[in-house]
């Protein structure tokens, strides 16, 4: 027979298995603590991120138990979509600064070609598209993702490649014949995209790219209906990352250096910005960091 329990029992019951818990992740050494997570690049620079309050990283259970029901309501589904979106742009980043990516391609589709209102059968035709180009051209790195207009919802296609060089045309003004450039760069329209507008440009700043191609990774494209349960971007196998490492360092070790971005509040006793997190970009040369010019920080509070 079940036993009846009254809330009291049942909080103490649950506190008692939380415990159990904790004591078999320090048993099994499943996790750890850090305040630094260290970003090595395949170019030497660095991306060091310090933590005010310690952070905890851990596995699993053994078992595969999990100590948290999931939340449906409305607000936590949004909450959990966000943090996929920055999941995500934190990834693009990765990639996009760990390799030479040279170009910059932005694909749209003819609405009598192609349903731009169907991510999967989009996302079929790029991905068809990026399979025929390397058996003709041969192997080469790319990233796409795509973006939502914001009115109509209709899908188009972003990406960078490397070592990708199909025939492209100088793109013109139709009216006047002018050349098309942006912010002085060149734009051109790729002859082998057959299935709607292109423009393609030279990219000329990595970390620009990296930022300004993540950008379109919103919490609106995570929770795109007709790409449920299908991936949110495309990449080439075999493309280079970040070394990543998760340590303790006391605050002397980057007293030399000025961080680039703080994220904190303003004590109100005081007047002083505490910060909870603080980035940094440095080089590593010889086992030794160095930062060659020190940047405006940037403060944001939260």
């Amino acid at each position: 027979m079940k036993k009846n329990i009254t809330l009291q029992e049942d909080n103490a019951l649950q506190k008692g298995n939380t415990m159990k818990k904790y004591k078999a992740l320090l048993e099994h050494n499943t996790f750890e603590e850090y305040n630094t997570k260290v970003v090595t690049y395949p170019d030497g620079s660095v991306e060091i991120i310090k933590y005010g309050t310690p952070k905890i990283r851990g596995s699993p259970m053994p078992d595969g138990t999990c100590s948290k029901k999931i939340d449906t309501s409305k607000k936590a589904m949004e909450r959990r979509a966000k943090e996929q979106a920055y999941r995500i742009k934190r990834k693009l980043k990765y990639y996009t600064r760990s390799n030479d990516f040279d170009k910059f391609w932005t694909l749209t589709f003819n609405d009598e070609k192609v349903n731009a209102l169907n991510y999967e059968h989009c996302r079929k035709r790029l991905r068809a598209w990026l399979k025929y180009q390397r058996e003709k051209y041969g192997k080469f790195g790319y990233i796409f993702l795509p973006e939502l207009h914001p009115k109509s919802e209709r899908i188009h296609f972003h990406g960078v490649t490397e070592g990708f060089e199909p025939p492209l045309t100088e793109a013109r003004n139709p009216k006047t014949n002018r050349l098309i450039k942006k912010k002085g760069t060149q734009i051109y329209n790729a002859e082998n995209w057959q299935d709607g507008f292109s423009t393609v440009s030279n990219i000329e700043d990595k970390a620009k790219t990296a930022s300004y191609i993540s950008k379109y990774v919103t919490k609106e494209l995570v929770e795109m209906p007709s790409a449920y349960n299908q991936p949110r971007y495309f990449c080439s196998r075999d493309l280079k990352q970040p070394t990543i490492s998760y340590e303790n360092w006391d605050n002397e070790r980057l007293q030399d250096f000025t961080p680039s971005f703080v994220v904190g509040s303003q004590s109100g006793i005081t007047m002083n910005f505490e910060s909870d997190v603080s980035i940094y970009n440095l080089n590593m040369s010889e086992g030794q960091l160095s930062q060659s010019i020190s940047p405006e920080t940037m403060y944001k509070a939260k």
